[in-house]
């Protein structure tokens, strides 16, 4: 629904002949009304790129709109931060490497950076180059970077470490206030992102914490097992401890300490109790899906993105993937049904979407990428092992990205 709130409704009173209205209120509130209740400065954005008049003032207006959710729903809101919202990630540059100082070695703005965000207290970088239409106008993730900049206006100061601590925590809490912000506006709702991402984790098929998680990090890349995970794991102490809790424990600086102090266990009793929460609702898949990926002449395509897609609330959702190997093999374990499987190459600065096979044989994709235009395959339908696929692509792979990676 959509970000506004009810005034008092009108009361009439008669009196002889003259009729008054009492608290007589005009509709719905705006999101610029129940923001200047904040009471806080205006948010710092900087434009960089060719943006419209219309664009700029959209996405001011989100900035406002996920002051408003997030202190409605956390107690805590700061203007204290400066927005760089660029069109090319490129014009990120100077903001970037100002950031890091002029003793650090300076290096290009990060290859990912396209449709997405980083964030630098006071600083956030958003660069929308190549999100979609609807991503774009509302400026790309602000209501998950301007969590991190709460996060640290709290109080947190404790660094991640090795074990993805507390790395996970801190990305796991943006994503649970950016998802309910986007149920609130009526983007996705937290039911779709709450399954998306225990089949994510039931594609990784392996525990939170230790060298198993780690290793996943790296095998699976286009799963975003840090923010996944670290979603779930927030949910489940929201549940336990309440908004408050996770708030607190970044007041008081985010470490080891901190957590038990916060959600009063420690931090391996915690893991303990998660391992088996994880275990019941995203136990691992168990079904083997493998097979080649070659050209139409038969040569394997090595290092493509081979990956099991399954419908969400009308929108593919990746749960597991592989590279191809230099043999073009992949292998992994995913759904017995209700999935296609989906090749990507990878252009420079992201990856391009070729096609996907289902049921009814393989469909195209003409633009490059997933769109709500595109209908795809038909999932599989039995539950099965599938092995021994024999995915060709409908031109040779640098025909493909000559097209796609402009």
């Amino acid at each position: 629904m959509p970000l506004t709130a009810r005034k008092p409704a009108c009361l009439l009173l008669v009196a002889g002949a003259i009729l008054l209205a009492i608290a007589c209120g005009s509709g719905p509130e705006t999101v610029e009304e129940r923001w200047a209740r904040l009471d806080v400065p205006e948010p710092d954005i900087v434009f960089l790129g060719d943006f419209s008049d219309e664009e700029q003032e959209a996405i001011v207006r989100e900035v406002k709109s996920v002051q408003v959710h997030h202190h409605e729903r956390f107690d805590v809101v700061t203007s204290e931060f400066t927005l760089y919202i660029s069109t090319e990630r490129e014009l990120l540059t100077e903001p970037f490497h100002a950031l890091l100082g002029e003793n650090v070695r300076r290096p290009d703005v990060p290859a990912w950076l396209t449709c997405d965000g980083l964030t630098y207290p006071p600083v956030i970088l958003i660069a929308v180059e190549t999100c979609d239409d609807k991503v774009r106008a509302r400026g790309g993730p602000i209501a998950h970077e301007y969590f991190h900049i709460l996060q640290h206006h709290v109080g947190m100061v404790s660094p991640a470490h090795g074990d993805m601590w507390p790395s996970w925590i801190a990305e796991g809490a943006a994503v649970y206030a950016s998802t309910h912000h986007a149920e609130e506006q009526g983007r996705w709702t937290v039911a779709w992102r709450r399954e998306a991402a225990r089949l994510a984790w039931s594609g990784v098929g392996v525990g939170f914490f230790g060298e198993g998680f780690r290793s996943a990090l790296v095998t699976f890349p286009n799963v975003a097992m840090p923010l996944d995970a670290g979603f779930l794991a927030v949910e489940w102490l929201v549940e336990r401890k309440g908004e408050e809790a996770l708030m607190e424990f970044f007041r008081l600086g985010g470490g080891r300490h901190e957590f038990e102090e916060a959600f009063d266990m420690s931090p391996d009793e915690f893991r303990v109790a998660f391992e088996e929460h994880r275990q019941k609702v995203a136990p691992p898949f168990g079904r083997r899906i493998s097979g080649q990926v070659v050209d139409p002449k038969g040569r394997p395509i090595r290092a493509a993105w081979v990956a099991a897609l399954v419908w969400l609330e009308e929108e593919r959702v990746e749960v597991v993937g592989e590279r191809t190997n230099p043999y073009g093999e992949f292998e992994f374990n995913g759904p017995g049904s209700g999935y296609t499987v989906g090749v990507e190459l990878r252009c420079p600065t992201r990856w391009v979407v070729v096609g996907e096979w289902g049921e009814d044989g393989f469909v195209a994709n003409e633009d490059g990428r997933w769109g709500e235009e595109d209908e795809g395959a038909e999932p599989f339908e039995r539950e099965a092992h599938r092995t021994g696929l024999d995915l060709e692509l409908p031109e040779t792979e640098q025909a493909l990205l000559d097209r796609h990676c402009e």
